[in-house]
């Protein structure tokens, strides 16, 4: 019963102070432990995740800016391989060796009395495959023709050339005939085809 009648007006200022500042303490340590203390143990384990994701993301951006100067290598390097590739194909392509050799023999007014393909030689990395040649025309178209044939994107390389002059011709543009082995070169990587 003494509780009861127990009053908090009844009480001296200075315990009544007391008393309020252990009531509030009491609720601040009980909101600390139940609601706070968790809040901040949260915030803790948030500010590491966000530290943690943002060098995540800082990489991911530098990777991401590296794997854009690689596709851009990678294109640069995809045209110089197109480019090599004219130079030194990796098939034999016969019938474009033709028709390149008959433009070019009808731009310099040369006409070609045979092409024969031989088998190809293979080299430590590539083949060498020579084409027995022979025109007729005159000396101006025959270096035209040569000159013409060094300026193909194909590499090509003429030896064994033997010429002749036409006995009787009265044709100032078939004045001579000549022989002559062009060799080009296939790649080794790809089996040269067999046309």
């Amino acid at each position: 019963m003494a509780f009861r009648a127990f009053r908090l007006g009844n009480l001296a200022g200075s315990a009544q102070a007391l008393v309020f500042a252990a009531l509030t303490a009491g609720l601040v340590v009980v909101f600390y432990v139940f609601y706070l203390r968790v809040l901040l143990e949260d915030r803790v384990s948030l500010q590491t995740e966000i530290i943690r994701l943002e060098s995540a993301v800082a990489q991911r951006r530098t990777l991401e800016s590296r794997l854009r100067q690689f596709e851009g290598e990678c294109a640069r390097l995809d045209q110089r391989l197109e480019i090599l590739r004219g130079i030194l194909p990796t098939r034999k392509e016969t019938a474009d060796v033709l028709r390149s050799i008959q433009r070019m023999a009808d731009a310099s007014r040369l006409k070609i009395i045979k092409f024969i393909p031989q088998p190809v030689a293979p080299r430590p990395f590539y083949y060498d495959w020579p084409i027995i040649l022979e025109v007729e025309g005159n000396y101006h178209a025959l270096l035209t023709f040569f000159e013409r044939a060094r300026r193909l994107t194909r590499i090509v390389h003429v030896d064994s050339l033997t010429v002749k002059g036409i006995n009787g011709s009265a044709d100032p543009l078939r004045s001579l005939s000549a022989i002559c082995t062009i060799t080009t070169f296939v790649f080794k990587e790809a089996i040269p085809d067999p046309q």
